[in-house]
C-alpha cells in the first residue's frame, strides 16, 4: 500500500477523501470524531503548503440534493477544529466550483458538497471519478470506513491519480493487521450489537486464533436460540440460528455466552435487554487476563442506562489490559466517546463494515486500489 509519507506533495493540487458520515440532529454534529481522526493527514498537507480539495458523502441522498444532507455543518466544524479557513463549495463539478479550486492559494482547503449527491459516485462511474481526478495531482485515502465501497471517489479516481493511503487509513490497517497476523495471546474477542450476520465472517477468520469468545446483546440472543434456550419476546437474528449451530460446534470451547441476564417483562414473556451481573465479571476476568483484545458490539441495550452495566464495565476493564485493545463499531465507539469511556483503549477504529470485512480476510475495493 503507497503511503502518504513515501510521497513529496509540497505545493501539489491533493484530492483528499476522507468520511465525514457524521451523526447529525436537526443539523447539529453529535459526534465528531470522524472529522478529528483525519486532522493529522489534513495538517500535514497544510503544513507542505498543499492545495486541499475534500471529498466525503454523507447519509443516503441517492442522488438527490438537500439541506440535510448538506456538508455546510461539516465545513464549519472543520475549520473550527483546524482554526483555518475553510471554504465551502456549493457543488460539485460546476463552473463556479472548479474556479473556486481554481483559486485555491497553497495551503488553503476547499470542501465539496456530497458526493453521492450526484448518483454516479456509488455507480462508480469513471467519467464523474476522472472529472474529479482534474482538480488534483496527487489522490489520498483517508476514508477506510468506506474503502469496502467501490466508489468513483473512493475506486475509479485511483487509475487517473498517483494514489496514497493517509495518516488514518494506514492507522486502520496497521491495528487491524496486528489482530489477523500475530494476536499476542491470550487473545480475546467481545462480541454484541444486534445482528451476526455481518459479524459471521470476522468471527469464523478470528476464532481459531482466539482464545475465548464473549457475546452479548442481540448475538448473545441468537446463539441462546440455536442452543434451544427459551429467549421469550428477545431481539434476534432468525435466518442465522444455523449458522450459530455450526459456530457452536467448531468453536464451543471458545464461545462464551452469558450465564445470567438482565430482562424486562413484556407481553407474552421476556425481553433480555443486558448481559448479567455473573456475566460481566466473568467477561471481565478473560478480558483482564488477556494480552490482545478486540471488540465490536454493545452487550446491552445501552441507550438505557439500566441496561448498560455490561457494556460499561467491560469497556473500563479493556482500558486496564497491558496489551492492544481495538474497538470498531459505529455505536460502540460512538457510546465510548459519549460516555467517556474510551481512555486507554489502544485504538478506536472508525471503521464499521469495513473492520469487519478487512478483518474476514475480505479484499476492500478502495485498499486493493492503492496497492
Amino acid at each position: 500500500m503507497r503511503l502518504l509519507q513515501d510521497v513529496d506533495i509540497r505545493e501539489k493540487k491533493v484530492f483528499l477523501r476522507v468520511d465525514f458520515n457524521v451523526p447529525m440532529d436537526k443539523g447539529e454534529i453529535t459526534d465528531n470524531n470522524r472529522i478529528k481522526s483525519v486532522l493529522p493527514t489534513i495538517k500535514h498537507l497544510v503544513g507542505q503548503k498543499a492545495k486541499i480539495i475534500i471529498g466525503t458523502h454523507l447519509g443516503r441522498p441517492e442522488g438527490k440534493k438537500s439541506e440535510e444532507t448538506s456538508i455546510a455543518p461539516i465545513a464549519r466544524e472543520l475549520q473550527r477544529l483546524l482554526n483555518l479557513k475553510v471554504t465551502m463549495a456549493q457543488g460539485i463539478l460546476e463552473p463556479e466550483v472548479q474556479k473556486l479550486v481554481g483559486d485555491l492559494q497553497y495551503g488553503g482547503i476547499i470542501v465539496l458538497e456530497n458526493l453521492r449527491w450526484d448518483k454516479r459516485e456509488e455507480e462508480n462511474d469513471a467519467g464523474f471519478a476522472q472529472d474529479l481526478a482534474k482538480y488534483a495531482e496527487v489522490y489520498v485515502n483517508d476514508a477506510f470506513a468506506v474503502s469496502h465501497r467501490a466508489n468513483a471517489s473512493i475506486e475509479a479516481i485511483t487509475k487517473y491519480l498517483p494514489s496514497y493511503a493517509g495518516f488514518l487509513l494506514q492507522e486502520e490497517i496497521e491495528s487491524l493487521s496486528k489482530l489477523t497476523e500475530a494476536p499476542k495471546m491470550p487473545f480475546v474477542l467481545v462480541i454484541g450489537g444486534i445482528k451476526i450476520k455481518d459479524k459471521a465472517g470476522m468471527i469464523d477468520k478470528l476464532a481459531p486464533k482466539a482464545s475465548r469468545i464473549l457475546v452479548g446483546g442481540g448475538v448473545a440472543n441468537t446463539f441462546l436460540k440455536a442452543k434451544g434456550e427459551d429467549i421469550s419476546q428477545s431481539v434476534f437474528d432468525e435466518e442465522m440460528v444455523g449458522a450459530c449451530e455450526e459456530m457452536l460446534k467448531k468453536y464451543d470451547k471458545k464461545i462464551v455466552l452469558p450465564i445470567d441476564y438482565k430482562k424486562e417483562n413484556v407481553e407474552g414473556g421476556f425481553r433480555i435487554l443486558d448481559i448479567g451481573s455473573s456475566a460481566t465479571e466473568q467477561y471481565c476476568e478473560e478480558i483482564k487476563k488477556a494480552k490482545t483484545v478486540f471488540w465490536n458490539g454493545c452487550l446491552g441495550y445501552v441507550e438505557d442506562k439500566k441496561y448498560s452495566d455490561g457494556t460499561r464495565r467491560v469497556a473500563d476493564t479493556m482500558s486496564l489490559v497491558a496489551g492492544t485493545t481495538i474497538v470498531a463499531g459505529g455505536d460502540t465507539v460512538g457510546y465510548l466517546l459519549q460516555e467517556k469511556l474510551g481512555k486507554g483503549i489502544t485504538f478506536l477504529s472508525t471503521g464499521g463494515g469495513a473492520a469487519l470485512e478487512y478483518l474476514a480476510g475480505e479484499k476492500l475495493p478502495g485498499i486493493e486500489a492503492l496497492n
